[in-house]
């Protein structure tokens, strides 16, 4: 083999090894639903400071749970975990809706998962966070230009993508996908005042 072929070769494993690492966090960005239904976890929870923690590459915040949205039959939970690695977070004290995944019985929250200051959450999301699981039977997909003007009868609902690859939040986030008495799934807006 030539020494430029080699060199070459060399080149793109570094670059395609490169790239594996830097994007080893890169989080598609999701409707406040998909954020709800894909993790085990969805708690409102005020962070008190750092915790000790025995489990190496882990980071531990101890909380207060004031509400469990999902699953409803956990309570209580009193410390998170974070990835030591660039996929965690960095908590400050204050209140939070977090989600996160089940490991082995800890709550495990990193960059992909919803963690955003309560403060900050619309009056709209906060209301939906109580209806998000009826719609988790529901699909949401991305959709982009003509295929997004489809309005046929499915179970899922269809949310556009603008040019630059990142929702269009607009309507979006003042819906919520329900399915409906005949099984097929739509967006809806204020379902609770109907």
């Amino acid at each position: 083999m030539s020494a430029a072929v080699t060199l070459a070769l060399l080149f793109f494993l570094s670059v395609a090894l490169n790239e594996q690492v830097t994007e080893g966090c890169r989080c598609v960005q999701r409707h406040p639903q998909q954020q709800f239904c894909s993790p085990d976890v969805v708690i409102r929870a005020k962070v008190t400071g750092k915790a000790n923690c025995e489990h190496p590459g882990l980071t531990a915040y101890n909380i207060q749970t004031i509400q469990t949205f999902k699953p409803l039959h956990k309570k209580g939970i009193q410390v998170i975990y974070t990835s030591q690695s660039s996929c965690g977070i960095n908590l400050k004290n204050g209140e939070y809706l977090l989600s996160g995944h089940d490991d082995s019985g800890r709550v495990v929250v990193d960059l992909c998962d919803r963690v955003e200051r309560w403060d900050r959450v619309s009056s709209v999301q906060k209301q939906y966070l109580s209806m998000y699981q009826r719609g988790c039977v529901c699909e949401i997909s991305p959709c982009t230009g003509a295929s997004c003007l489809i309005k046929m009868r499915q179970k899922k609902c269809l949310m556009r993508v603008n040019d630059s690859s990142s929702l269009d939040y607009q309507e979006a986030l003042q819906s919520i996908c329900l399915r409906d008495r005949d099984g097929f799934c739509s967006w809806q807006k204020n379902p609770l005042s109907n």
